[in-house]
């Protein structure tokens, strides 16, 4: 029969493909680790990973990460559940995507740690897919999505955020026409905000467009300001230069307000 403490170290195998660095990781000795692998291959009586250069899941194996993933993340519900404390605490592992981490979340996680210190809470940043699934997964508590449509089985929108998408320049160029040739700093193919781009400029009849990936906010600003090219950006990122007249956003530009969620 599966048990919990089994499945905690068959997961922590599969997600570092080790058997050394899951030992490390959860603080048993290496030939414990094996032997609990041992058991629980014997026990569903089928191979659950691929020893070759490390710890490769079978077909097998990922099938019953699948589940173990769903049953161990109850059990960590339950747990807390249970606590006979009301003052939340344990992990909450929550993901998002770069330009949110750096906008939204300093500021908010920091109140939240503030007023729960018993919570060991952890960032996790990637595309808007990856984030998707890793929830679907259980592998994180929640997590901050741009353009959210849930489709997903267990999957609940919290809340929203707003953000009005402009795109941004020096001072000195005073409209979009001014800006044609020059690139785009935008997020690598795929980001929602650089779709949302193509989409504006296709609709307004304007030619090929030329891209520098940047995947950090901070960068594209800088990029910017040393005159690289322009971005599509939330404005709440650009008004503080604004009002040192640094940067301009062109207004005859804004795309419709951009949604972001927490699933």
């Amino acid at each position: 029969m599966l048990c919990s403490l089994q499945l905690r170290v068959f997961r922590a195998v599969a997600q570092e493909g080790s058997i050394t660095k899951a030992a490390v990781n959860l603080g048993y000795v290496q030939s414990n680790v094996t032997a609990r692998i041992q058991q629980l291959e014997a026990e569903v009586m089928t191979p659950l990973f691929y020893r070759q250069r490390g710890m490769i899941l079978t077909p097998a194996g990922e099938k019953l990460l699948v589940y173990a993933e769903k049953i161990l993340h109850l059990l960590d519900e339950a747990e807390k559940f249970l606590s006979p404390s009301d003052v939340p605490s344990g992990s909450l592992a929550i993901g998002t995507y770069n330009s949110i981490s750096s906008l939204h979340l300093p500021e908010v996680l920091a109140q939240y740690l503030k007023s729960y210190p018993e919570v060991e809470l952890s960032l996790y940043t990637g595309s808007g897919d990856e984030l998707l699934r890793k929830v679907q997964r259980y592998e994180l508590d929640g997590a901050f999505v741009k353009m959210f449509a849930s489709s997903g089985e267990n999957i609940i929108r919290e809340l929203e955020i707003n953000e009005e998408l402009v795109i941004i320049s020096r001072p000195e160029y005073e409209d979009i026409q001014s800006l044609c040739n020059r690139p785009f700093l935008m997020n690598s193919a795929g980001c929602p905000n650089r779709n949302q781009l193509e989409s504006w400029l296709q609709f307004q009849g304007f030619g090929k467009v030329r891209f520098m990936e940047f995947n950090h906010v901070d960068s594209i600003i800088q990029g910017v300001l040393a005159d690289l090219g322009v971005p599509l950006i939330p404005h709440s990122v650009v008004k503080n230069y604004e009002d040192k007249e640094l940067l301009r956003s062109l207004g005859d530009c804004t795309v419709q307000p951009d949604s972001e969620s927490l699933i």
